[in-house]
């Protein structure tokens, strides 16, 4: 049988990572089917005999993905094609399944204009409804599907996801830098996890810091993503309450210096307000780093008491959270790699894989 995967989304981001682990691991494992792949760019590590790959250079919701990219897929013929995301050639009416990360674009997009929010939701419904079935991360999706979309239940497939893998084990030796000097950073510091996007809660965070500078607790905050570095909505907000030298934005790293700041973090913050799955604590887990997470259901289904909470809707209750975690000297003395291990191991890429490939065939 020939699968197609829309490759197209590829970026550097933890979801990326995470679908080429998945790929890799089940194309390894299913010998029986071919595999050929639409990218927007190379990617350089992705060989089996079974692959066969091809760049087309057709963005994501572009005119282009209607027509030009409409005409190769039918051109090509297949028996199954894979999207990573609703986006489509609309018209594409073979064999597809959607594998959906989230929704959350129709709750926390900034369209500008109602045009472009129609369509959006337009090409969302139709391209939802037309396939042959949906893979989701978690119940509440499958009743957002339903209950939006009138998408029937039995299309919808649940599979567990899992943490991708980042390697922690890259500090060499001679690599014995003070990373708190070599950046500037005075205090100890928080790591911030999470992207721009609004649903990230990162104003809320900031106001929580203005408070604690404002009572006398020297704590920094670090970002360490360079999306959100460049946000200058974030930015201003920094300065309009002049946390200038409490907020860090640090983009530029290699990989063993990523290492001794989640190895020296004092916590790890996650203030999402609506999250599937959250692979942006990948990299807290993976260093053992201690976590204080928004109090979501799916987040605590997964972690329960491994780490802490707070509520993400109330900037009182992080702030008290957090000052309260900051007054907890004996932190660094708790061993959190046991139950990240446990966590990991539940929730592994083999038992991902196993079930999408069940889902396939």
């Amino acid at each position: 049988m020939k699968i197609w995967l829309d490759l197209r989304f590829i970026g550097e981001n933890i979801y990326s990572t995470f679908i080429l682990e998945l790929l890799k691991d089940l194309i390894e494992k299913d010998e029986e089917n071919v595999y050929l792949i639409y990218l927007n760019k190379p990617i350089d590590w992705f060989f089996f005999p079974n692959v066969i790959f091809r760049n087309i250079w057709i963005k994501n919701g572009s005119l282009k993905e209607q027509t030009k990219y409409l005409r190769i897929l039918n051109s090509d013929k297949n028996n199954l094609m894979i999207f990573f995301n609703h986006f489509k050639p609309i018209l594409y009416v073979w064999n597809y399944f959607i594998l959906l990360s989230s929704l959350k674009d129709i709750y926390y997009s900034n369209f500008s204009n109602y045009f472009d929010k129609y369509f959006f939701l337009y090409l969302l419904e139709k391209n939802l409804k037309k396939s042959k079935k949906i893979i989701c991360f978690d119940k509440n999706t499958i009743d957002e599907l339903i209950e939006k979309f009138n998408i029937e239940e039995k299309k919808i497939n649940i599979i567990q996801w899992f943490f991708p893998n980042i390697n922690n084990d890259e500090i060499v030796e001679d690599f014995k830098i003070n990373i708190k000097t070599k950046y500037g950073i005075k205090n100890d510091f928080f790591i911030y996890s999470g992207w721009e996007w609004v649903e990230k809660n990162y104003e809320k965070l900031m106001y929580v810091f203005k408070r604690l500078k404002t009572d006398g607790h020297n704590i920094d905050l670090i970002f360490l993503w360079e999306n959100i570095s460049r946000n200058i909505p974030l930015r201003n907000i920094v300065i309009k309450l002049e946390l200038q030298n409490n907020i860090h934005f640090i983009w530029i790293l290699k990989q063993n210096e990523k290492t001794l700041f989640y190895k020296e973090a004092f916590w790890v913050l996650f203030p999402s307000l609506y999250e599937p799955f959250p692979f942006r604590l990948s990299e807290a887990i993976n260093f053992n780093s201690p976590i204080i997470s928004s109090d979501l259901k799916n987040i605590k289904n997964i972690f329960w008491d491994s780490i802490k909470y707070f509520s993400a809707i109330s900037v009182n209750n992080m702030y008290e959270k957090i000052k309260n975690y900051i007054n907890t000297k004996d932190i660094k003395k708790f061993d959190f790699k046991q139950n990240y291990e446990k966590i990991k191991i539940k929730y592994s890429k083999q038992n991902t894989v196993n079930e999408l490939l069940e889902i396939i065939k």
